[in-house]
């Protein structure tokens, strides 16, 4: 149904926010690429992986809930993976611009005058903060790709030989 983990992880963040306009009739379905599910199933799948999302350990959850709302809440936690003797304010401003497609709102040479340090000190920083939470993102989804191998057509290069097995 969905071609990484990304998309489907992507698609149930955006399936909560949704607001459901219409309700479904008897025998009414969705579009086929959904397999005929209801409006009603959708939601539900899309409940199921955010709560599978849940139990992972804080710092993914923090990491791909940052990554994929740009929620203030999730973002301030998503700095609080970067190292502890950074400024707070240069982790938060760090970690809203990964989470925001790796497009920081000031320059480095900016954000090193802020907070007193060289533009290649910055970049450092900046380059380190994006390694920090990309693993840490990753990681999330590793274990998400498992426990959602059936809804994926092309998990990762790590995973491929369990797609093999569960489609025997």
């Amino acid at each position: 149904m969905f071609s990484t983990i990304r998309a489907l992880v992507g698609w149930a963040f955006q399936m909560n926010e949704a607001i459901p306009v219409k309700s479904a009739k008897y025998g009414e379905f969705s579009a086929p690429a959904f397999g005929g599910m209801s409006p009603g199933e959708l939601k539900d799948m899309a409940v199921d992986i955010l709560a599978k999302i849940g139990r992972l350990p804080e710092a993914e959850q923090a990491a791909i809930a940052a990554y994929f709302t740009g929620d203030i809440r999730a973002i301030n936690a998503a700095a609080d993976l970067l190292p502890a003797g950074w400024p707070t304010a240069l982790r938060r401003e760090l970690a809203r611009g990964w989470a925001n497609g790796e497009q920081l709102a000031r320059s480095q040479e900016l954000i090193g005058e802020t907070f007193m340090f060289s533009q290649r000190t910055a970049g450092r920083r900046w380059d380190e903060a994006r390694r920090v939470l990309g693993i840490r993102m990753q990681a999330g989804f590793d274990v998400l790709e498992l426990l959602l191998m059936g809804y994926i057509r092309h998990p990762s290069y790590k995973n491929i030989h369990r797609n093999a097995c569960i489609a025997a």
